[in-house]
């Protein structure tokens, strides 16, 4: 077995990454209960920092003085980096928010062809008057309908095409509500939806195709 330089991807006999595998191992926690809190914990404290210094307006020494502190740690964290299969970031999928800082936190949805959840953008994601960038809505709707999909008894699959539609102002700081559904499949074709909601306001929606991924695929 070998290890792509790149990815950290472990290889056999210089085969693809088997994302079907990687998927699959989503399912299990990569570590012990304690570790999960404690990470969590962490990620929401570094959710919090980015959303504060969205929306702050910091002088040249705050600047500098943060360059310093942030440098420091992630020099502390290089000696740390392992492989995207041993990596914890993103990895908690039992956990709100997976212990990632990219996707707005939501609580893990409990349904298996439909589920909602509730969401609430931070300024991190603002793009301009307070409105939710609209990237980060699409972010939001990928990542809800590829977990609805895993907890399925469906076979892992990938995102062929995702389209939002963005029919209102989605405002930041406030409690949305997000709902993601399967509509059917067809072979390896899943075809998704999602609707995103302030209230009776729906701020958009997006339809989306899944394709199943072979074994050994990617």
């Amino acid at each position: 077995m070998s290890t792509d330089q790149q990815t950290g991807h472990a290889t056999e006999a210089g085969a693809p990454f088997d994302g079907r595998a990687a998927i699959e191992a989503l399912m299990v926690a990569p570590g012990p209960p304690a570790l999960g809190s404690a990470y969590q914990a962490m990620t929401e404290e570094l959710r919090g920092f980015l959303d504060v210094l969205a929306g702050a307006a910091i002088d040249t020494e705050h600047a500098a003085r943060l360059r310093a502190q942030l440098a420091q740690m992630t020099s502390r964290l290089r000696g740390l980096e392992v492989g995207e299969p041993q990596r914890l970031w993103g990895h908690w999928t039992d956990r709100p928010g997976r212990g990632q800082a990219l996707i707005p936190s939501y609580d893990v949805p409990k349904g298996s062809l439909e589920a909602s959840a509730t969401v609430t953008f931070g300024r991190f994601h603002v793009g301009e008057n307070m409105a939710v960038h609209g990237g980060a809505i699409s972010m939001l709707f990928d990542d809800l309908l590829g977990w609805l999909l895993a907890r399925s008894d469906l076979p892992p699959s990938r995102t062929a095409f995702l389209t939002t539609n963005f029919r209102a102002v989605t405002p930041v700081g406030v409690e949305l509500t997000v709902h993601a559904r399967i509509t059917h499949v067809e072979g390896r074709k899943r075809f998704l939806a999602a609707e995103l909601r302030h209230g009776d306001t729906v701020c958009a929606d997006a339809e989306g195709l899944w394709v199943e991924l072979r074994p050994g695929q990617p």
